[in-house]
């Protein structure tokens, strides 16, 4: 591609992204069941769109020689009854409506006209609002409280690391309000460990679980399960009040985790957070006003994810007093896309069908799993996932290869780099790609063979980029699951050498 070309292009993409996010923010007014995408090779993918009574999906390229227009590329019907709803509608004027379309980790909503032939233009569009009642706290029920000998009973490692355990701690589960993939209001919930009798304000830390398929395995119910656990008895019984997510899916919300899906990870985190503080100031418990972001594997993604959408659309509400992503898998459209296709076995191969069950939910790439997945196993592999198996019972009942696991016109799609919307939805969900202002520290081990230790350079090499406060710490201890303690054992000191405790 010559240099002409490739400025055409930027300019091209610099000029649609500052056109979507000019406008007036609007609020979708009905509930919605998909997402459409736009590419950064602005490729327009309608996953489910209504035209004269029949239901299509649709995908536009960038139309030569205009910023803000689309060329038809191609159409094919879709039974509706295989969805709950259409997302885009065309008008008898070939006008078309679209409630929300992600692009660059933003949603928008966008309007196209018809500009003849089988050219659309965009004429209006503007960012998607946050829905109303979001972190409005709906319950808080005691669970249980340990004494610090208890605590320190339960947890040796606490002595071993030499961690001060001062107060006893009650820990109670938290019903809130959140909002889902398409930014319709609902249900969620978590934990709170409470450091009791602490005489001033503590700091708040929100603590993110790694990945789970089993719903008694979600922290409001067993936190043992994700390691939340520690955070919630060790770092209350240091003084922190310690907040975990269930994450949509788990708890009180219910039907297939989305997972790893930035928005809503970011979104049940920092409604958990708004839940957990209203509920403070209702009983005059005392905070200091700091926040730590903490979380390991699933959990150092939706770490990062929550302090982007923090600092991106709440800087005014929230600030951050620092964050610990840890064993995060960051770069999905990178380095976990290219472990997939590598050929070698994977090592964790339930990762891989658990997203694109959970992104075809939401961007809606087809109603036949046999074109996402291996004929093989296309109809055994969404009881896999319904809550009763946990992932090593999931690994166990799959093959260890990707191309056992996914369909052979998907893997084509992916390996000739070739369009096909699972890559512009991974794009869309990378996570590292904006400028952290809050101090950030990441923590990965070198030798991670379930979330390679290439996620986190390639983050930080963004970071150094962008000029960001952002640091690593490569650990020397062992594979992802041996890593897990000693990462947020260092967490724990570091957030211990910024926090005012009483």
């Amino acid at each position: 591609m010559n240099h002409d070309i490739c400025t055409h292009y930027l300019l091209r993409l610099k000029s649609l992204l500052r056109f979507f996010t000019a406008l007036m923010v609007v609020t979708t007014c009905t509930p919605l069941h998909a997402v459409a995408l736009l590419s950064d090779k602005l490729e327009l993918y309608l996953p489910w769109t209504h035209y004269r009574g029949q239901t299509y999906s649709v995908q536009m390229n960038p139309a030569a020689g205009s910023v803000h227009a689309f060329r038809l590329n191609s159409t094919t019907t879709r039974d509706v009854s295989t969805f709950e709803s259409v997302l885009a509608i065309v008008d008898d004027d070939l006008t078309v409506a679209i409630p929300v379309v992600g692009f660059r980790g933003e949603l928008y909503r966008a309007t196209l006209n018809h500009d003849g032939g089988d050219v659309f233009r965009v004429t209006n569009a503007a960012p998607v609002s946050a829905t109303t009642g979001r972190g409005v706290p709906l319950s808080a029920t005691l669970m249980e409280t340990r004494t610090v000998e208890q605590i320190a009973l339960e947890y040796p490692i606490a002595a071993f690391a030499g961690i001060e355990l001062r107060y006893d701690v009650s820990v109670y589960r938290i019903g809130y309000q959140t909002q889902d993939a398409f930014g319709n209001l609902v249900s969620a919930s978590g934990v709170v460990g409470v450091p009791l009798g602490i005489p001033a304000g503590a700091p708040l830390l929100s603590f993110q679980h790694g990945t789970i398929t089993r719903s008694d395995h979600a922290p409001s119910i067993n936190p043992e399960e994700t390691g939340a656990d520690l955070a919630l008895y060790l770092m209350a019984a240091r003084g922190y009040a310690v907040a975990v997510p269930d994450y949509l899916g788990f708890g009180d919300n219910t039907g297939l985790h989305p997972f790893m899906h930035a928005k809503t990870l970011a979104w049940s985190t920092i409604d958990l957070i708004r839940a957990v503080r209203s509920l403070a100031a209702d009983i005059g418990f005392p905070l200091n006003g700091q926040l730590f972001l903490a979380g390991y594997s699933e959990g150092g993604y939706a770490t990062m994810a929550a302090q982007r959408e923090i600092e991106t659309h709440h800087a005014d509400e929230l600030i951050i007093t620092a964050s610990a992503p840890m064993a995060g898998a960051y770069d999905l459209s990178g380095t976990m896309l290219q472990q997939a296709l590598s050929g070698n076995p994977l090592p964790r191969p339930m990762y891989f069908p658990y997203l694109l069950l959970a992104y075809n939910q939401i961007y809606g790439f087809d109603g036949d799993l046999e074109n996402l997945l291996n004929e093989n196993i296309a109809t055994a592999v969404p009881g896999l996932f319904d809550g009763s198996n946990d992932g090593d019972m999931i690994d166990d009942a799959l093959p260890a290869t990707a191309r056992e696991l996914f369909s052979p016109v998907l893997i084509a799609a992916l390996e000739n780099n070739g369009y096909h919307p699972l890559r512009a939805a991974l794009a869309h969900n990378d996570v590292y790609r904006w400028t952290p202002v809050s101090p950030m520290r990441l923590y990965h081990c070198l030798d991670d063979e379930h979330v390679p230790y290439a996620n986190a350079l390639v983050a930080m090499d963004y970071f150094n980029t962008v000029g960001a406060d952002v640091s690593l710490e490569t650990l020397f201890l062992g594979g992802h699951s041996d890593c897990a303690i000693p990462a947020l054992l260092s967490g724990n000191a570091w957030f211990d050498s910024l926090v005012v405790l009483p």
